[in-house]
C-alpha cells in the first residue's frame, strides 16, 4: 500500500483509500525555510450566498439562460463582436512564449528569456495552446468568465493536457460552506438540459483557483480531469462575474444599435413603392354614399377596396405619368363648411438627409467605451465625421501601447493555468520555474510594412 505525501508535507493520502489527509507538516527544514512554522494557520475565507433555484447547479441568471441571451443580442450587432474579436486578437499578439526570469534591469522591470524545452514543446504542441489562449481570451472578454480543463497523467505526476471549455456550456454547482466543488458541463441548457442527465451532462471537479492549487491538486486523487475556473471580478457576485460591456445591454445601447438598421431596411425595402400619403377626410365618405356608417361592413369594405384601386391608379406606375389629380371639395351637411376631401402629401427620401445616422454613431461610441477598445483601433472614428483612423498614424499606435499595458491583468489570468501546470510539472531550467506570457503584437509602421523579411520577434523586444 503506497502512501503520498505532497512536497510541501502539507496533504496525504493512501493509495485505494478514500481519505485525504491535511497534515500541515512542513517536510523542507527549519523555520526560515518552508517549515511548518511558515505554514499558513488558516485559509481565506468564503463567504457563501444563498442558494438560488435549487437543484445541483447554480443558476447562471435568472432562467440560467444568461450567456445564450448575450450570444443573442451580439448576434444582432455589427460593431460589438467584431470589436470583441479585435481585443482578443490585440491580447494575443505573437502569442504565447516561455522561459524563465533572467534578472531585472535598472527599471526594475523582469527580463523575460526565452527557452527551448522539448518536454514543454510536445506540451504546447499535444494541446494546442495557440487555440486554447484565443479562445480563453475570448470567453474572459466576453463573458467575464472562462472555464480551462486540466489533465491529469495516469500516475497523476504530470498534467499533461489543457482545454478549454465553452463558458455558454458550464455552471457551478452549489456551493457547500462557500466552495463550490464541480462545474456542470452541458450543450443543452437551453433545450431543457438537466444537470442529472447521465448523458449529455458531465460533471468536472473544480480547483480552487485562490488558494494552493498545486498543493490541493496533488492531494486529490477524485478525477484526472479538473477545471480551474476563471474571471474578472465584478462587485457583488459571488459566483458568475459581470463583464464590463454587459451596462450595453441593461441601458439599451444595443437595443438602438439594433433597431436602426431594422429601421432603415424597412424604409430601403418601401422606398421605391410609398411616394405619396393621401389622407382622406372622414365626411367625403357621407358626402358620397350617404349614410356610411349604416352601410354593412362587407359594402363598406367594397366601396374602400374601389377608391384605393381608382386613387394607386392615379398615382402611380407609368399609367399615371402626366396624370392631373383635382383636389375635390364637398360640403358639410351638418356644419355647411367646406372641405377639401384629399390631402395629398408627396413624402421626401428620407434616406438623403442619412436618417439616425448621428444615433447609430452614438450607439457605436458606447459599444467602443464599454468594451474599452478605442475604435481608432478598428480604423474608425465614431462621431459627426466618421472618418477613417483619427490623428493619423501616431495616435492610433499610443492607443495600442495603452491598451497592452492595461490589459495585462486579462492576460495574466488566462496564463495562470498554465503556469500552474510549469508549477506543478516541475518544469525549470536551470533551477529556474518556467513562466508563460503573451508575445507583444507587432506594432506595424510605414518602414515595417515595407520590410517582409523583418524579423517579427527581432521587432517585438
Amino acid at each position: 500500500m503506497r502512501v503520498v505525501i505532497s512536497p510541501d508535507g502539507r496533504f496525504g493520502h493512501v493509495d485505494g483509500g478514500e481519505t485525504v489527509f491535511k497534515l500541515n507538516a512542513g517536510v523542507s527544514g527549519p523555520s526560515g525555510g518552508s517549515g511548518a512554522g511558515n505554514l499558513p494557520a488558516a485559509e481565506p475565507t468564503s463567504p457563501q450566498r444563498k442558494p438560488e433555484g435549487g437543484g445541483l447547479i447554480s443558476p447562471w441568471g435568472e432562467d440560467n439562460l444568461f450567456p445564450q441571451a448575450v450570444v443573442k443580442d451580439m448576434e444582432k450587432n455589427t460593431v460589438l463582436p467584431a470589436v470583441l474579436e479585435q481585443k482578443t486578437a490585440t491580447m494575443y499578439g505573437q502569442g504565447i512564449a516561455y522561459g524563465i526570469i533572467a534578472g531585472v534591469d535598472k527599471s526594475g522591470a523582469k527580463q523575460f528569456e526565452g527557452q527551448y524545452v522539448p518536454e514543454i514543446e510536445d506540451f504546447l504542441e499535444g494541446s494546442n495552446v495557440a487555440r486554447y489562449a484565443f479562445e480563453c481570451l475570448k470567453d474572459i472578454n466576453i463573458f467575464g468568465n472562462a472555464f480551462p480543463e486540466l489533465i491529469l497523467s495516469k500516475n497523476r505526476q504530470k498534467i499533461v493536457g489543457i482545454a478549454l471549455q465553452d463558458a455558454v456550456w458550464c455552471r457551478y454547482g452549489i456551493p457547500k460552506n462557500g466552495v463550490v466543488d464541480y462545474v456542470y458541463l452541458n450543450a443543452n441548457w437551453h433545450d431543457g438540459g438537466s444537470a442529472t442527465d447521465p448523458v449529455l451532462t458531465t460533471k468536472i471537479p473544480l480547483i480552487d483557483p485562490y488558494y494552493d492549487a498545486v498543493g490541493n491538486l496533488r492531494a486529490r486523487t477524485d478525477s484526472f480531469n479538473y477545471c480551474y475556473p476563471l474571471s474578472i471580478p465584478s462587485p457583488d457576485k459571488a459566483l458568475y462575474q459581470l463583464v464590463a460591456w454587459n451596462s450595453l445591454r441593461r441601458s439599451g445601447w444595443l437595443d438602438v444599435a439594433a433597431a436602426i438598421p431594422e429601421f432603415k431596411k424597412m424604409l430601403f425595402k418601401n422606398q421605391l413603392s410609398v411616394k405619396y400619403l393621401v389622407e382622406i377626410h372622414s365626411s367625403y365618405w357621407n358626402c358620397k354614399y350617404g349614410e356610411w356608417d349604416a352601410l354593412p361592413q362587407e359594402e363598406r369594405t367594397r366601396l374602400l377596396s374601389e377608391e384605393l384601386t381608382t386613387f394607386n391608379n392615379v398615382m402611380s406606375g407609368t399609367n399615371g405619368a402626366g396624370k392631373t389629380v383635382m383636389s375635390t371639395t364637398y360640403t358639410d351637411k351638418l356644419t355647411g363648411k367646406e372641405f377639401s376631401a384629399f390631402k395629398i402629401t408627396a413624402i421626401d427620401d428620407k434616406l438623403k438627409d442619412g436618417i439616425y445616422i448621428e444615433d447609430s454613431q452614438e450607439a457605436s461610441s458606447h459599444i467602443y467605451t464599454a468594451v474599452g477598445y478605442a475604435p481608432a483601433l478598428m480604423g474608425v472614428s465614431p462621431g459627426k465625421g466618421m472618418g477613417g483612423g483619427a490623428g493619423g498614424g501616431s495616435e492610433p499606435r499610443v492607443l495600442f501601447s495603452n491598451f497592452i499595458s492595461t490589459a495585462q491583468f486579462h492576460m495574466d489570468l488566462v496564463l495562470e493555468p498554465l503556469n500552474l501546470i510549469a508549477r506543478y510539472n516541475n518544469w525549470t531550467v536551470g533551477g529556474k520555474p518556467i513562466r508563460f506570457k503573451f508575445l507583444p503584437p507587432l506594432v506595424m509602421t510605414e518602414a515595417t510594412a515595407n520590410t517582409p523579411s523583418a524579423d517579427p520577434q527581432q521587432q517585438s523586444k
